[in-house]
């Protein structure tokens, strides 16, 4: 009992300790589904003369702290309230002393990743000693007392099985993790004032390190902070992100500013795991003006890479947490403890009435005191039904191994079920519901202040300017804000709208500078200075040197210029002046769903000019002042399956909303365009041309109509009833902890231009009011709202392409690893080496052994020109120039001896076999299993990840979620009926003298495991149905189901054990110690309870609309049909051989057919409790907010109708051509 709870084992084994001093033990309890609880053992070490009281828990260490009184974990610098300033850290120069390198050492040990991997042996001990495996082992022990060998043994093997299983599974996930630690490797730390080389895992918080692209690619060993020069770093391995990130320092930002970990300084951190994929720093090109030395003084390193301080070391860094995560988080699902607690007691009260009865009865009967307490404690056993950790583990995991098929990875298993609760469903719109490959549609705006060119009716002026034909200014500053960057092997990476953008313009950048060509008046551009685009501040700065030529002239000039995109309402305040029509401008595009940037500049003065002044401008002093220079209009393009997918979840009985950082007008028009509202919109944000920040208004999208709103008064009903709403973060602010915020929540559909933050308090209220919440947006942007939903997930940017690569390889290594196996086993008993399988065979040298080898390479040299990438001549054309390659084209037989075409024949016949078995092995690896998570797979940022980015993800999560959740119901209905039905058959029906045979329960129990299996293997349906589950076992439907299957099930029961009493009058004294003997009591009860548990698992069974229906369930339904067949050809005595094997009496004609009827009548009393009460009391409506208008439905039945008709349509014109 010490290793079930933690509460028994402290009570037990120790002795509580009066102060932490004197303690040597700590009992230490987690969060819930964030792993077990442990009793730790207390290390004290003297460090700097300070006795420091400490333990480990879970990979992290922890310490007393004496000020608080309590245990915190280890304390790093970016922990501390208020936050360092940024000159902390510009003019750090790491560990300046041996001393202090010995103290932080000792505070911090080292930085390593360390997870043990247990044997199968030690694994399975800890899984024996499990309460629910104990207590099965006990229930079997009970049953061998009371002699049913075979049953016994059968239900013990299977336990020790798929305990196994689970064992092994565990081990593999173990081994995996361990994988991800990063190999150490020499890295250049400048300690006590000089440059030393020193393995990664001795990196200590604080040292200043130089970072570099080591050569066999290793990860960052730990998170750091960029003081001095910029990266490129690939961070797919931790926020599952494949698109390469720009990182630059901080050694520019003001030092008397606090540093923003999560904002403004988010992109100088390089997080451990990630890949560096190249360096630069200011003294890259020697003797270029734009070189500047760290502030901290510190010389060059030896290996000339950038600086950085280390901040996090170990399992503190965001590896580490995620890796934790991914290890503390995989626990047993479980259902509602709570729930699950309440549902045993209930079944408890029946069990105590039949355990009573059995004692009384018994000790009346002068019955043998311990054969009755094992009867007793046997119907008490079983109530507690063993199979549900083991069903809940198989429901869970089916649901893994589905999503995993569709790209979709899980960290937090525990939260499938909540997915099929869903009542909210909020999606990102960038990235998410539209895609990453932006259009760019030119420069508007450039006529702003001219007359006599086109306008709308508001006075927009609407024409859109190529790229390449725009004035010079614009052309000065499109070549600036760009944050693109061109890897040293030519590729060009960074975000995808600056990429569509250099598309147009020819835009590359190396080593922080960057230049145009193509134009006779801009020569060359040289960023000097660059401000990060913020989504706080909604806006990116750039300050560089231009080079222009004057044609006219033939003169060469040198300007300092900064360049300004943002936001349109954000530029406008930063204007000298703002043209007429301004706004009308922007608006027109953004009505029309287009993103539209403004452009900005202008020329610093001399004063400004030179780069340590340009070092120290601060950020106002360069956004300020300027002119305008257009407006950027890229237009995003829904995803494929972006309409699709929110038309399932709205048809469902969910509720979409998007919650976009984007302008309200072009986040309406995306929001039209995948049916997310459809009537008129109001928007609430502020008036227009208002400066005072205070007031707030509805505005129709056109601006026709305005109304002042208060946010301490309620909302006008008639706004909420008959408008679709959007909500500005402006907006929103003004509604904080006033009374219509609540309606807000519940109206809004579209949420725009709010803040990282406010998207995480937009969820929180969600939750708070009662709805279950989905997220879904980006790995980097929306980690906040991620989180705070119940559903957090991420959704990145890979192809199908890229996944079938890596699933290849995956396959590959796996069958590569089965043959080196072979080889190693034929070599142990001197045998030849199998022949090399054809899936491997160009990963082999040829040889006699490898007779697929020429098959291989063509197939391999056939992908890459599928591929393109394949050599080829001027015209595209593949050419193979090689003999050897022509070769592998046409493979020729003709130059082989009659001896080598022979053995040739024999090895390709001896090889077809391995081929097909290692073929059919490969087909079924891991195709129900669940996934071992790899990093990559999974990230930081929400517990699930689709490593696609097709929205779809998002109707599969609910799906598998809703399926998970039936099979949860079903099997506590199914499990509560047998366990009722156990205790009136183990009591009432055993004093009766009725026994079954060894063999008869071993087959009624074997049915039992195989419905139980195929019950929880059951998959999820293609689409999503307006029924939802049910939410709860606590219901009338479900109680109700429950208990009136029970009432029938016993009614039946005693009517045909009175109906053979009237034939065979009971006998006195029954023997129920004796031997098992066939009776006609006996068999007929045996053959009605074989039918009560067919009818309980196909009545109970849940599918269609969540689940494939029982029919589709094709292992389910045969055995049911099968035991069906077995049970009414039993009592019909149609075979009268499979009664004698089943050791049944012979039947009269009579009881045989009263006998039937009863077990029909049985079976279809049960089907019209359960439909009837399902029909009448089931609770499958969805709350308020997910519900459809009628017009709404209308249009869905409208639509599908029409749908329909094309398709016959379609059908007609198929057969007539």
């Amino acid at each position: 009992m010490t290793k079930w709870n933690i509460n028994i084992d402290a009570l037990f084994t120790t002795i509580p300790a009066k102060s932490v001093n004197e303690a040597e033990l700590i009992k230490v309890i987690p969060a819930a589904n964030a792993g077990s609880a442990e009793i730790c053992k207390l290390v004290k070490d003297n460090i700097g003369g300070t006795e420091v009281v400490s333990f480990l828990f879970q990979k992290r260490r922890f310490r007393y702290n004496l000020e608080k009184g309590c245990f915190t974990p280890l304390q790093y610098v970016l922990d501390t309230e208020p936050k360092p300033t940024l000159g902390y850290f510009q003019e750090s120069r790491g560990l300046t002393s041996l001393a202090k390198v010995d103290d932080v050492q000792q505070h911090y040990g080292d930085n390593t990743f360390d997870i043990p991997v247990p044997t199968f042996v030690e694994l399975f001990k800890e899984h024996a000693v499990a309460p629910f495996f104990v207590f099965q082992v006990f229930c079997v022990g009970l049953w061998l007392l009371d002699e049913y060998w075979y049953y016994s043994l059968f239900t013990l093997v299977m336990l020790v099985v798929f305990e196994s299983t689970v064992v092994w599974q565990r081990q593999r996930t173990l081994t995996e993790f361990r994988g991800m630690s990063i190999k150490p490797y020499d890295i250049w730390v400048f300690r006590d004032n000089t440059w030393v080389e020193v393995s990664s895992e001795k990196l200590l918080p604080g040292d200043l390190v130089s970072i570099n692209r080591t050569k066999d690619d290793s990860g960052v060993p730990c998170d750091i902070l960029l003081v001095w020069g910029s990266a490129i770093v690939n961070e797919a391995m931790l926020s599952g992100e494949s698109t390469p990130l720009l990182k630059d320092s901080i050694q520019l930002r003001p030092a008397n500013d606090r540093i923003e970990p999560d904002g403004l300084d988010k992109n100088s951190f390089l997080y451990g795991g990630t890949k560096v994929l190249q360096i630069t720093h200011p003294n890259a090109q020697a003797g270029q003006e734009n070189g500047y030395q760290p502030l901290n003084g510190a010389s060059a390193a030896p290996d000339n890479g950038a600086l950085g301080i280390v901040i996090r070391t170990g399992f503190e860094t965001s590896q580490g947490s995620l890796v934790r995560t991914m290890i503390y988080s995989t626990e047993p699902v479980s259902a509602n403890n709570v729930e699950a607690f309440m549902f045993i007691l209930f079944l408890l009260i029946f069990a105590i009435a039949a355990s009573w009865y059995v004692w009384v009865e018994g000790v009346a009967q002068d019955r043998k005191r311990s054969k009755l307490l094992l009867d007793c404690v046997l119907i008490i056993t079983s109530v507690v039904p063993p199979e549900l950790p083991m069903e809940l583990s198989l429901a869970v995991n089916t649901s893994l191994a589905a999503l995993s098929r569709f790209a979709i990875f899980c960290t937090e298993p525990f939260r499938i079920p909540y997915a099929g609760r869903v009542d909210i469903a909020c999606f990102d719109k960038t990235g998410t519901l539209t895609g990453e490959d932006l259009v760019v549609d030119g420069i508007a705006g450039l006529t702003l202040g001219q007359t006599g060119v086109p306008t709308d009716k508001y006075g927009a002026h609407t024409t859109v300017a190529k790229v390449t034909d725009v004035h010079d200014n614009t052309t000065l500053v499109l070549p600036l804000w760009h944050a693109l960057v061109k890897l040293d092997e030519g590729e060009i990476v960074g975000d995808p709208m600056e990429k569509a953008l250099g598309q147009n313009d020819t835009l590359t950048s190396k080593a922080g500078s960057a230049g145009r060509t193509g134009d006779n008046l801009l020569e060359s551009v040289n960023i000097k200075r660059r401000f990060q685009f913020s989504s706080a501040l909604k806006r990116q700065s750039t300050v560089a040197i231009v080079n222009i030529l004057d044609k006219r002239l033939s003169k060469r000039s040198k300007a300092t210029f900064v360049g300004v995109k943002g936001a349109p309402e954000t530029i406008s305040t930063m204007l000298v002046s703002t043209p007429p029509y301004y706004e009308e401008t922007f608006k027109h595009f953004t009505r029309n769903g287009a993103r539209v940037l403004a452009l900005a500049y202008k020329f610093l003065s001399d004063t400004e000019i030179g780069q340590s002044r340009i070092n120290n401008l601060k950020r106002e002093e360069v956004e300020s002042g300027l002119h305008f220079a257009g407006f950027l209009v890229l237009q995003c393009p829904l995803k494929d399956d972006a309409i699709k997918a929110v038309r399932m979840l709205n048809e469902s009985s969910h509720r979409v909303v998007m919650i976009t950082g984007d302008n309200p007008l072009t986040a309406v028009h995306v929001a039209k365009k995948v049916e997310i509202i459809d009537r008129e919109v109001l928007i609430l944000d502020a008036p227009e041309h208002d400066t005072s920040g205070t007031k707030v208004v509805w505005r129709s999208v056109d601006d026709k109509f305005s109304v002042d709103v208060d946010p301490s008064k309620p909302i006008d009903p008639s706004i909420l009833a008959e408008k679709d709403l959007c909500v500005t973060g402006y907006a929103l602010e003004k509604f904080r902890d006033q009374p219509g915020l609540l309606d807000l929540i519940r109206y809004t559909w579209v949420y725009s231009r709010v803040s990282p933050k406010q998207k995480e308090e937009i969820l929180l209220a969600m939750n708070e009011a009662g709805y279950t919440t989905l997220m879904c947006g980006d790995g980097t942007n929306d980690v906040g709202a991620l989180k705070q939903a119940h559903i957090g997930v991420a959704l990145l940017n890979g192809t199908q392409e890229d996944l079938n690569k890596i699933s290849e390889h995956f396959r590959n290594t796996k069958m590569k690893e089965i043959y080196e196996k072979q080889v190693q086993l034929m070599q142990r008993f001197n045998q030849p080496a199998p022949p090399v399988p054809v899936h491997i065979a160009h990963l082999y040298p040829p040889g006699a052994n490898n007779p697929h080898y020429e098959t291989a390479m063509l197939r391999e040299a056939q992908k890459k020109i599928a591929a393109g990438t394949a050599p080829s001549d001027a015209n595209g054309v593949p050419t193979i120039t090689s003999p050897g390659a022509q070769a592998l084209q046409q493979p020729d037989d003709t130059n082989l001896t009659p001896q080598q075409r022979k053995q040739k024949q024999a090895s390709l016949a001896a090889s077809s076999l391995a081929d097909k078995l290692s073929a059919s092995m490969m087909e079924g690896m891991d195709e129900d299993e669940p996934p071992t998570l790899k990093l990559g797979d999974a990230s930081v940022a929400a517990p699930f990840t689709s490593k696609l980015a097709n929205v779809i993800a998002i109707p599969n999560i609910i799906r598998q979620g809703r399926c998970t959740l039936v099979a949860t119901i079903q099997m506590y209905k199914i499990l509560a009926l047998n366990c009722l039905i156990s205790a009136y058959s183990l009591s009432v029906i055993y004093l009766d003298g009725i026994k079954f045979g060894d063999g008869q329960v071993t087959i009624s129990g074997m049915l039992m495991s195989v419905c139980f299996f195929s019950i929880s293997r059951a998959k999820a349906v293609e689409g999503l149905s307006k029924e939802r589950p049910q939410p709860n076992i606590f219901n009338i439907y479900i109680m109700g189901s429950i208990l009136g299957q029970f009432a029938i099930h016993i009614v039946t029961l005693i009517y045909i054990s009175q109906y053979v009493y009237s034939i065979e009058p009971r006998k006195e004294k029954i023997d129920l110690e004796g031997e098992f003997e066939p009776s006609l009591l006996n068999s007929a009860i045996y053959l009605l309870q074989l039918i009560q548990q067919i009818s309980t698992f196909s009545i109970n069974y849940q599918g269609r609309p969540f689940r494939e229906s029982i029919r589709e369930n094709r292992a389910m339904y045969w055995g049911l049909v099968l035991t069906s067949g077995v049970a009414l050809s039993c009592a019909t005595e149609f075979i009268p051989e499979l009664n004698t094997k089943l050791r049944l009496v012979p039947f009269e004609p009579g009881f045989r057919v009263r006998l039937t009827l009863t077990m029909i009548l049985d079976y279809v009393g049960c089907w019209l409790v359960e439909n009837i009460l399902k029909t009448n009391f089931s609770d499958y409506k969805p709350k308020a907010i997910a519900v459809r208008r009628p017009d709404q439905l209308a249009a869905e039945e409208k639509r599908k109708q029409e749908e329909e008709e094309d398709k016959e349509k379609q059908k007609e014109a198929e057969k007539s051509t």
